[in-house]
């Protein structure tokens, strides 16, 4: 393709507008030929419109604003003289008017394309007259497809407004040509004009000439500019233009058939020539509304030339049958031999006067268009080729027009790819294996396209074509495999367009396993009708289970070896936030597979194969033959342990998809899978039954007993309520779930039975049983920690060897459980039976607390000691939580609350504070366990914030003991501790994200801290991986910034004392630099924010991405940079009466200093996808 374009593109300054000194000059020398002019037409506003018009210099600013863009000067369709010229003097070489004059024409260009309008001929319909003289005043955006003319008659009427079909309105004007056809001829350009939006008219005089008949368009195309119009009927999108295209098309369909079939289009050649030069000239126009209406009109004729080839090949094969039949017979009828032989030779004459016309108009318009700037008449072009090839194929299936096709593949329009990637599916259904050549050449392309294109409907069109190929056997092992993985692609739309690509492969490799085994008759014969509800004992659709776990496995562990899995550490706190986990791939995949494989959506089956045991014999059958055939089922369907692990997951996804609905699916598409409320309880019933056993077979694994135990969050635990029975097995079920949390100390296994028995607790006739099951294994882990407690000091570091710090870490993993699941209170605050540990088990949490403090480095053992104190303070954090949700129980009933209780909560309190304080001020850098101490000291501190107005109430006497729980954290901490705590978080994200810091402000301490170690292996990290870094000192600065924020909105920290106000002002120091997360969540500390939320309006979440989210926050950015040095007069400022004089910080006066600019922009952005221009003005920057 690139050498077709070169010489356009060192031609791109030269277009035909690019000199309008010259083209003044010439259309002052041309004002004269017309001397009737003044007749038709006030002159006076006229000119002085033009000569405002022509004082626009080189830069074009007259020209159409939709042709505007900063690439267009290096667009070779609308810039090179050659293209124009060509278009111009193909069709009129075939006029022997024109032929003289036309080779003049490349001479000058410009002066032809800059005819002054305001002169027409004395002979101009006078219903022309009042559209012209208007036309300055016609309002923007009026492209209509009402009638253009005040009395609604013409061509233009007939087609758009008469309701008459396409070949009624064409047989009408056939009707009108026969007498007079230099006036019917008219009609059809200025039915093309009026459906460019253009109201001017040509008359028969400019159809009689020929020579002007670019010069008139130059003088059309001045005028329509003056009018500013920037819409144009087919582009338009109101109601009365649904169809413009469509009677556009059609119209001119119908007129080539019709000449064809009276032979006018062989009679009279002059017609088709002065079509096609007034066609091809517009096509060529700088404006967009002329080129795009001309190009739709020139595909359409050539289509109906086409259609006319088509006929004419046909009627010549029939000939040519019908002549060799007449003339081997014995008695032939000369008479018929020779009207036959007359008919043949004037059907070859009239095909090759089409074909020359179809070359003709094929290198006039589709040539040059078909590169346009606007993608909408690219588009055009590709779908019209296409058209073409289908219509034709003899001619068109050949590389010399398929190469357009292939080259426009890399268009950077998404539109005109789409519309490439649509026509190719038609031409590849048909004769994909007629275009090999063509398919060797361009299927790297259309797998990249749908393997990395950057637009998803490309993308889904692209897998479409490239599936094709694969049902034709023209894609290669490599390029199968690599849209094979797009199954577990990231984007929905993309796994559910695979879904058939890959249920195809999982068939291929059925029918190999059948063939090998024996063929499908020899299974019939074994197998015979299965029984439905038989899943334990060996069966045929076993095979395509084998089969689906094959495919599944090997693409999977293509991904493992191509994606390196990135573990930065997070041993310490890795569970403090038990976030979902996002669906694995396998999970993915088996969503979009549900509806297209029986065995997933028949989960049962799946779990059938799963159970059985395949390693054992296969039961003796009747005959030897049958023993085969069976064994070597077996052995086919025979599953390894991958494939086990995989057939897990498919399961548990398959589960949900049945009792859960997806959005992975059209929500008004009837699921086949979905079960009513009876087949549901009774696939509930039978799914407990199943994980059990499940688990008893693979329960030794951890990861795979986890994907078990997920299978219990989707049952319905009503129908264990209603009877006895059920609730058997529902206390079977409880039994191995229990099992599995003694039996391991997996944190996804745990994560997974914990979540299990919040599901059973949800229930209140399941609730007793379950805490049954959970007294027993709070038995085991308290019983566990006490021996620990025995025999040593717990609160103290270093004091155990690593095998004993394991056993400790192990048991507190699952302590740090079970305080999730119910309220724990009372079973930490019993004191131990043994003298040797005695004191409750909160005590003993609190202790090993303590052990956070860092007086010696030891890097072989500082590991496990870290994640035993992350741990006990989650245990202790949830203990304090269950403690304030009993106490304001208490509170909100009016009860009265024992001293003694009053007393041990506050000195736990105050005991679980002093050892956070100590463990996160002990430490030189930020650890993990470091930013959770900090983390959880606020919260700690933030939990018995609701007794503060009790305790002030004067008539709530009694509770005036609690005020001990709300004392802050000591003043010191802030400049000591916490600050230096959050700059280095700050400094750290920032110099990952690469982000400038604002200075320190004059009034602010030197800070001293240390920063985190380097990190020698940055350099050598991929860019993925440096990414992940990124995003996880990002996520550490947010969470960190969100626990102090809370902390000083509860007025627990940063409130009293010399430096009250300096956190607050700390963390808005950078609030705009390091990104949109962080800006959102130091919002909260506006007032003026709070309030408006307070008020009712929408509440942005924090890391929302929609417009309100956005906005919010930013509304009061600056806000605590300005006014936290007064911050109480702040508070105290009265809001209601801001109209005089906005306060500095305020909302109005972040409006007035355009603060807000941003989020604005953003918000902008976001809502961009809804289509209008700035998308259209997208496409032509990207051309």
């Amino acid at each position: 393709m690139s050498p077709s374009r070169l010489p356009l593109m060192e031609t791109a300054d030269n277009n035909a507008t690019s000199s309008p000194a010259s083209a003044l000059d010439n259309s002052r020398r041309r004002s004269g030929r017309v001397v009737r002019a003044p007749q038709k037409f006030s002159p006076e506003p006229q000119n002085d419109n033009l000569s405002s018009k022509r004082k626009r210099g080189p830069d074009r600013d007259g020209e159409d604003a939709e042709n505007e863009s900063p690439v267009e000067d290096e667009d070779e369709e609308l810039s090179d003289p050659d293209d124009d010229n060509d278009e111009v003097d193909e069709p009129t070489s075939r006029s022997k008017k024109s032929k003289p004059k036309q080779k003049s024409r490349p001479k000058k260009p410009a002066a032809k394309r800059a005819k002054v309008n305001g002169t027409a001929p004395a002979d101009a319909p006078p219903a022309s007259l009042a559209p012209a003289v208007k036309l300055p005043n016609r309002p923007k955006k009026t492209a209509r497809v009402a009638i253009a003319h005040p009395d609604g008659d013409g061509l233009y009427a007939d087609v758009f407004g008469s309701g008459d079909s396409s070949d009624d309105v064409a047989a009408h004007w056939f009707q009108r040509y026969q007498e007079d056809d230099a006036k019917a001829l008219t009609e059809i350009i200025n039915c093309v004009l009026l459906s460019a939006g253009c109201d001017q008219q040509l008359t028969e005089d400019d159809i009689r000439d020929p020579d002007n008949s670019a010069n008139r368009l130059s003088e059309l195309e001045d005028a329509y500019q003056q009018t500013s119009i920037s819409d144009y009927p087919l582009i338009s999108r109101a109601k009365s233009s649904k169809n413009f295209r469509e009677l556009l098309i059609g119209f001119f369909e119908s007129l080539i058939s019709v000449l064809h079939q009276t032979d006018v289009l062989y009679t009279d050649e002059d017609l088709l020539d002065n079509i096609q030069r007034w066609v091809g000239i517009m096509s060529s126009s700088s404006l967009r509304p002329f080129r795009h209406t001309a190009t739709t009109v020139g595909l359409a004729i050539l289509t109906s030339l086409i259609e006319v080839t088509k006929q004419l090949d046909e009627r010549i094969t029939k000939s040519n049958q019908a002549l060799q039949a007449e003339s081997n017979r014995r008695s032939k009828n000369k008479n018929l031999v020779e009207n036959t032989r007359r008919a043949l030779e004037a059907a070859n004459r009239n095909r090759e006067f089409i074909d020359g016309k179809v070359k003709d108009l094929f290198d006039i318009v589709f040539v040059h268009r078909y590169r346009d700037i606007d993608p909408k008449i690219r588009a055009e072009c590709v779908e019209a080729l296409g058209t073409w090839i289908c219509t034709l194929p003899t001619v068109y299936m050949s590389p010399e027009y398929l190469r357009y096709l292939g080259w426009l593949l890399s268009d950077v329009s998404v539109s005109t790819r789409l519309e490439v990637l649509k026509q190719l599916a038609r031409v590849l259904k048909r004769d994909a294996e007629k275009l090999a050549h063509f398919i060797d050449r361009f299927r790297p392309r259309l797998v990249e396209m749908a393997t990395k294109d950057s637009d998803v409907s490309v993308r889904v069109a692209a897998i479409g074509v490239v599936d094709i190929l694969r049902a034709s056997g023209m894609l290669e092992p490599e390029e199968v495999d690599s849209v094979s993985k797009l199954l577990f692609d990231s984007e929905p739309r993309i796994r559910k367009a695979v879904v058939g690509f890959f249920s195809a492969l999982v068939q291929e490799l059925i029918d190999n396993k059948i063939d090998e085994i024996g063929g499908s008759e020899a299974l019939e014969e074994v197998f015979g009708e299965e029984e439905e509800d038989d899943y334990d004992s060996l069966r045929k659709d076993w095979i395509n289970i084998k089969a689906l776990a094959e495919n599944l496995a090997v693409y999977d562990a293509q991904l493992d070896d191509e994606q390196d899995e990135i573990r930065h550490g997070l041993d310490v706190a890795a569970d403090v936030v038990n976030a979902n986990m996002p669906d694995s791939r396998i999970a993915l995949a088996t969503q979009v597979l549900y509806e297209k494989i029986p065995e997933i959506t028949n989960w049962q089956i799946l779990a059938g194969y799963l159970l059985f045991d395949h390693s054992t014999s296969a039961k003796s059958r009747q005959s030897s033959k049958t023993n085969s055939i069976e064994a070597a089922t077996k052995k086919a369907v025979a599953p390894d342990s991958r494939e086990e692990a995989i057939l897990l997951e498919v399961l548990a996804a398959a589960v949900k998809e049945s009792f859960v609905p997806s959005t992975e699916h059209d929500r008004h598409k009837k699921r086949t899978g979905r079960l009513d409320t009876d087949a549901q309880d009774d696939a509930g019933m039978k799914l407990a039954a199943l994980i059990p056993r499940l688990l008893n077979k693979f329960g030794s694994q951890p990861a795979m007993a986890a994907t078990v135990l997920r299978l219990e969050h989707f049952l319905d635990l009503e129908v264990f309520q209603q009877l006895r029975q059920n609730s058997a097995t529902y206390d079977k079920l409880l039994d191995e779930i229990t099992t599995q949390f003694n039996r391991h100390v997996d944190q996804g296994l745990l994560n997974e039975a914990a979540a299990a028995f919040i599901h059973a607790r949800q229930y209140e006739e399941l609730e007793e049983l379950t805490d049954n099951k959970l007294a027993v294994l709070w038995d085991n882990s308290l019983n566990s920690l006490r021996s620990i407690d025995k025999i040593c000091e717990l609160s103290a570091r270093g004091n155990l060897d690593r095998a004993t710090l394991t056993e400790l870490s192990q048991t507190l993993m699952k302590i740090s459980k079970l305080v999730t699941i119910s309220d724990c209170v009372d079973v930490l605050e019993t004191p131990g039976t043994s003298t040797d540990s005695d004191q409750p088990v909160i005590k003993i949490l609190t202790g090993i607390v303590h052990r956070g403090l860092l007086t010696e480095s030891n890097e072989e053992l500082d590991d496990p000691e870290d994640e035993i104190v992350a741990f006990a303070i989650k245990s202790c954090l949830f203990y304090f939580m269950w403690k304030v949700r009993r106490l304001r129980s208490i509170v909100e009933s009016n009860e009265d609350i024992p001293d003694g209780d009053v007393d041990q909560l506050v000195v736990l309190r105050k005991d679980f504070v002093t050892n956070l304080i100590q463990t996160f001020s002990s430490r030189g850098f930020n650890d993990d366990l470091r930013l959770f101490a900090v983390g959880v000291a606020c919260d700690l501190c933030g939990l018995f914030v609701f007794l503060r107005p009790i305790v002030q109430d004067p008539q709530a006497s009694q509770y005036r003991k609690l005020r001990p729980l709300l004392e802050e954290m000591p003043p010191a901490l802030i400049t000591q501790e916490i600050i230096p705590i959050f700059d280095a978080a700050e400094r750290a994200y920032a110099k990952r994200a690469k982000k400038q810091l604002n200075d320190p402000v004059d009034d602010d301490d030197p800070l001293d801290d240390e920063l985190p170690p380097e990190d020698d292996e940055d350099e050598e990290l991929t860019e993925q991986e440096r990414f992940a870094a990124e995003l996880k000192a990002e996520k550490i600065l947010c969470e960190l910034t969100g626990k102090l924020v809370l902390a000083i909105l509860a007025k627990t920290i940063d409130h009293t004392g010399p430096d009250a106000g300096k956190l607050r002002k700390r963390l808005n120091r950078n609030k705009t630099k390091l990104g949109n997360n962080y800006r959102d969540i130091v919002a909260y500390l506006d007032e003026d924010h709070l309030r408006e939320l307070r008020g009712g309006k929408k509440k942005p979440t924090i890391k929302a991405k929609g417009k309100e989210a956005a906005k919010k926050p930013a509304l009061s950015a600056e806000l605590v940079i300005e006014d936290d040095d007064d911050e109480n007069l702040r508070v105290d400022d009265p809001f209601e009466e801001p109209e005089p004089e906005p306060e500095e910080g305020t909302v109005e006066d972040l409006r007035r200093r355009e603060l807000l600019e941003d989020p604005i922009e953003d918000d902008s952005d976001e809502e961009r996808p809804a289509g209008g221009e700035p998308m259209e003005d997208d496409e032509v920057i990207g051309d």
